[in-house]
């Protein structure tokens, strides 16, 4: 008897169960700071106070309907089908993991697609990057964003790049490589994935796709005549590294 009693309260506040769990993620996401593999760092503050708002909520709305509590006659598979949802959302929300976007979200995607496009409306300009001469602190984003707008190997003489990033194929060169990120614009939803090309013959008996690497080298024009990629990374060193805290860029 308690037992039903139990299911037909949890049918009943389903809803609001839910919302309670999911406010509780969201600031558990917040504290642990892994709530920025779902959205952009600029909405962490209202998304948190949104939860806090909707935790609040619910704790009353369970309150005020427990003290008005009827009892209510519901068919036994809706209770069940009610703690079952419940228990998925919840065991979903709290125990899965949050890990951020891989190379196969990458490749259906695309490299340096709409990303891309977004740098050319940003106005990235030559200039302003390299007026302290200073390259390390240039962003795979920006990186290729200028690779997207030149192509003149003069351009690229003398500039060493320390990026870090995470292993994507080119599927149309077996000899390269993209180090990637991710670039987020509001949520992991609108990602896209940034990259730019290191030629490395025979990378993947060494790296496998997806492992995060730290490559360090120049940029060169591309061995081969007519390559899809004119320019790319000539490396001194590709070290394997795990995934830093904050994997996206933004």
């Amino acid at each position: 008897m308690r037992f039903r009693l139990f299911l037909s309260r949890v049918a009943q506040q389903q809803g609001i169960i839910l919302l309670f769990v999911i406010a509780v993620a969201t600031l558990w996401l917040a504290a642990t700071g892994r709530l920025t593999l779902y959205i952009h760092q600029r909405y962490i503050v209202f998304t948190t106070s949104m939860a806090v708002v909707a935790l609040v909520m619910a704790s009353a709305s369970v309150i005020m309907q427990s003290r008005a509590y009827q009892q209510t006659h519901f068919i036994w598979w809706r209770r069940v089908a009610a703690c079952v949802m419940v228990c998925m959302v919840a065991g979903m929300a709290l125990f899965v993991p949050p890990t951020a976007l891989t190379t196969t979200t990458a490749t259906q995607r695309g490299i340096n697609k709409g990303a891309v496009t977004r740098l050319s409306t940003e106005k990235l300009s030559q200039a302003s990057i390299f007026a302290q001469r200073d390259y390390s602190h240039l962003t795979i984003k920006e990186w290729a964003g200028l690779l997207a707008q030149t192509h003149d190997s003069a351009f690229y003489r003398g500039k060493t790049v320390n990026l870090t990033g995470f292993v994507t194929p080119d599927t149309a060169d077996s000899q390269i490589f993209y180090v990637s990120r991710f670039v987020v614009t509001c949520c992991a939803v609108d990602a896209q994935a940034v990259g730019v090309p290191v030629y490395a013959p025979g990378w993947r008996e060494r790296y496998q796709p997806n492992s995060w690497v730290t490559v360090t080298g120049d940029f060169a024009a591309h061995p081969q005549q007519r390559p899809q990629q004119p320019i790319v990374i000539m490396p001194r060193s590709v070290t394997s590294t795990t995934q830093p805290k904050e994997p996206y860029e933004y």
